[in-house]
């Protein structure tokens, strides 16, 4: 403060202020702690219990399929891998801590190589639960169990076919293969599942007493930047799953194979999941917490523009007409607006939201994409 400064205003008014910046901080880093502590308990150790879950249930559905191949089982694999993909896609926008040490996002949903698994599939090498666990990842999770279980054209009557054909061992591979993916799906999901429970790893103390000694966090900061800079790669993530099919890297030419879960028409479902997940730290698990509790205290006004632009995703997403391969050609315009309504959520988390919250930008994954 400069000596003039202090000069014209008098004591008990520079006492004052001094008092309201004080109050300020604290009221600042308790709103922080008690979203980090809300977002642990209430969103995000939930969601990896219900992913835990549903992964075994996959699980004993692919084993069931596995044994016994028939319509019914089929369809009951199939409806729990959508099932599980639904929190899987609501964690992206949280995917922070042990999912991040862990890799589970490579384990659970790389972009998977066809060609590798038709390799695979064709050879003779075993397809035992633990020598599955040790291929690629562009050989395992759900993106592969997907392209194994669902055939948009050719509906389940293609894939009941491949699962049961008598040549060779072909159809036999197929069932081995699949069960032996959940099993290994289903390890997974408990490991990042237990490292975040208070009785086993308690990764939800790390992130709830951050700043505090034994926290990973030396900062509170630290923890915050790491939320926010999770929720803004989530938003770009989620704008280049329309952005590439679209053909906006190739002059507009629609490009249907960057489409992530077309086999089985998922996508529009997982980009809404994926959507539920970035709703859920922005406002709290029930709709009153949350960012907007942190960011409303000083800018009212930027936490109306965040939920606003939050609601105009949602309401985009569902004016596209499902399935979204079709919607590619047939309704190009409504894919473009949900593509543009994410570029504006994004835009506005990397400038407002960083600068009133004072977060450190750090590179993601699709930096230089």
């Amino acid at each position: 403060m400069s000596p003039l400064f202090r000069r014209l205003v008098p004591a008990a008014v520079l006492l004052s202020l001094a008092l309201v910046v004080s109050c300020g901080d604290s009221q600042n880093t308790a709103l922080r702690t008690a979203f980090l502590k809300e977002l642990g308990e209430d969103t995000i150790l939930p969601t990896y219990r219900e992913f835990d879950t549903r992964t075994e249930t996959l699980a004993s559905a692919l084993a069931a399929l596995e044994a016994t191949p028939t319509e019914a089982t089929l369809t009951e694999a199939q409806s729990a891998w959508r099932a599980t993909r639904s929190p899987w896609q609501s964690q992206e926008s949280f995917h922070i801590g042990p999912s991040e040490e862990l890799h589970t996002g490579a384990a659970v949903d790389q972009v998977p190589s066809t060609t590798g698994i038709d390799s695979l599939l064709a050879g003779d090498s075993s397809l035992a639960e633990a020598a599955v666990a040790e291929l690629g990842a562009n050989r395992k999770g759900m993106l592969a169990m997907e392209y194994v279980l669902f055939d948009a054209d050719g509906g389940n009557a293609a894939v009941l076919a491949r699962l049961t054909t008598a040549e060779g061992n072909a159809g036999a591979r197929r069932r081995a293969y699949l069960k032996a993916l959940g099993a290994v799906m289903h390890k997974d999901a408990e490991a990042v599942h237990t490292a975040w429970e208070p009785e086993q790893g308690n990764y939800i103390a790390q992130l709830a007493t951050a700043g505090n000694s034994g926290s990973k966090y030396a900062t509170q900061k630290d923890a915050v930047d790491e939320v926010v800079n999770r929720l803004i790669a989530c938003a770009e993530t989620t704008e280049l799953k329309l952005s590439k099919p679209l053909g906006f890297a190739t002059g507009g030419t629609i490009r249907p194979e960057q489409e992530e879960a077309r086999r089985s028409d998922n996508s529009l479902k997982d980009l809404g999941d994926t959507l539920q997940g970035m709703e859920r730290v922005w406002l709290g698990a029930n709709g009153n917490g949350g960012l907007s509790r942190v960011v409303a205290a000083s800018n009212k006004k930027l936490d109306e523009t965040v939920r606003g632009e939050l609601a105009a995703v949602r309401s985009a997403l569902e004016a596209i007409p499902p399935p979204l391969r079709t919607a590619l050609y047939n309704h190009r315009e409504s894919v473009e607006d949900a593509r543009a309504a994410l570029a504006q959520l994004r835009a506005t988390l990397t400038t407002e939201v960083v600068a009133n919250l004072g977060v450190t930008i750090k590179f993601n994954d699709n930096d230089g994409d």
